[in-house]
This record gives C-alpha cells, sequence and structure tokens, in this order.
C-alpha cells in the first residue's frame, strides 16, 4: 500500500495485550506513519511480568524505550494480571474509552481477533466494542501466536522502516534468546513473506475489520 493510495491518518492507536506486541505486528507500519506526518500513541494492557515485580518494571520500561524508538508519543501501561485479561475485561473497556475520548484516533490497530492467545483476543474483543465511531480498525499478527486463519486483505510497504522495527524489537533485551522464534532471523523472514505476497521488498499484513476514506 504505497502513499498515494490511502490518506494519512492524524492520530494512531496501537494496542497490545503485552510488551512487544505491538512491535512485532505493526512497528514498521507505526515507523512509516510517523514518516508521514502521523502522531502515534500506543498501550499495552499487561506488563507480561509473571516473575517479579522487578520483572515486570524491566518490561515497562523495555515497552516504553521500544515505543517511543519508532516515534510514538505517549506509550501507556497498564497493570493487569498476564494472562487473565478475560477476567477483566470491562475495567479494559472502560481504559479504551479513556484513550478514545483523550485522543480521538482515526486508525487503531489491533491484535487478529481470531489470535489464539486469551489476552490478544481480549484486547481485540474489548476494542472493535468501543472504538464504534468513524475509525479505522486494523489487525496485525502477532509471530507465534498468529493463528492460521489470518490471511491478510491489506499490506503496508515497510521496506524503508523494517530496519527501525528491527532496532525496536532489539530494546526488549530481556527477551532475546529467551523465545525460539524472538530473534532478527524470525522477524525478518515473516516481513519478507508478507512483501513477497504483495509485491514489496518487506511488508507488514493485516486484516480489515472496518475502514473509512
Amino acid at each position: 500500500m504505497g502513499p498515494s493510495s490511502r490518506p494519512t491518518p492524524s492520530k494512531v492507536l496501537a494496542l497490545g495485550a503485552h510488551p512487544d506486541d505491538i512491535e512485532l505486528g505493526c512497528g514498521g507500519s507505526l515507523a512509516r506513519f510517523r514518516d508521514e506526518g502521523s502522531e502515534l500513541h500506543s498501550a499495552v494492557f499487561s506488563t507480561c511480568g509473571d516473575e517479579t515485580p522487578a520483572d515486570s518494571k524491566l518490561r515497562a520500561r523495555e515497552y516504553a524505550v521500544a515505543a517511543k524508538s519508532l516515534g510514538v508519543k505517549r506509550p501507556v501501561v497498564y497493570g493487569f494480571p498476564n494472562r487473565e485479561l478475560p477476567e477483566h475485561r470491562h475495567k479494559i473497556m472502560r481504559e479504551m474509552e479513556r484513550l478514545q475520548e483523550d485522543l480521538g484516533p482515526d486508525l487503531v490497530l489491533i491484535p487478529f481477533l481470531e489470535d489464539p492467545h486469551q489476552d490478544h483476543e481480549t484486547v481485540a474483543r474489548a476494542a472493535i466494542r468501543t472504538f464504534r465511531r468513524r475509525e479505522t480498525i486494523l489487525q496485525f499478527e502477532i509471530l507465534r501466536y498468529g493463528s492460521h486463519t489470518f490471511t491478510p486483505s491489506l499490506f503496508i510497504d515497510i521496506t524503508g522502516t523494517l530496519d527501525r522495527k528491527l532496532d525496536a524489537l532489539r530494546r526488549y533485551k530481556s527477551q532475546f534468546g529467551r523465545r525460539a522464534y524472538f530473534d532478527e532471523e524470525s522477524f525478518r523472514s515473516l516481513a519478507r513473506t508478507r512483501g513477497a505476497q504483495s509485491g514489496y521488498s518487506y511488508a507488514e499484513g493485516f486484516v480489515v475489520y472496518k475502514m473509512f476514506w
């Protein structure tokens, strides 16, 4: 998708369940939107710090640094318990309503509605119930947790911003080496695959939930 084929969103809000969800799913697109003049905001609803309070603080710091490296103006992190977001969906919706009122985004990026991780699905479903105005909503895929049913209906060329996406993901030093999929080769491979599907060198894929022009 090139700049001549779509309007540049004024305000973009990216929502994730955990630190790194957003960078994995749409980090390259966020960097591109920033280059085009969009104001970026993001929020995650759990620090995913399962071990100690120090671990939670570390993940929150990594998220803030990664988000700001992409140009996010105000990265927000909430402290809902990891893997228990379904039990807090009403509170999560209230926080989203505040974000909607405070920011007034015209583009909202969310996890895939059919993502098999319960926290990702909860954030996605809370978002579509909250953002019912004239906001475009695009669903992104999260490596490893992406469902086999994820079939992109929209591609954004991130050839010029892939390196910034990778740089943002490197900020999650606590995650490299801990998970088999969390390495630069995996990130680049997925972007190359989506690029091959769309005619770009590198791309991110999205499923359109609703779109306004």
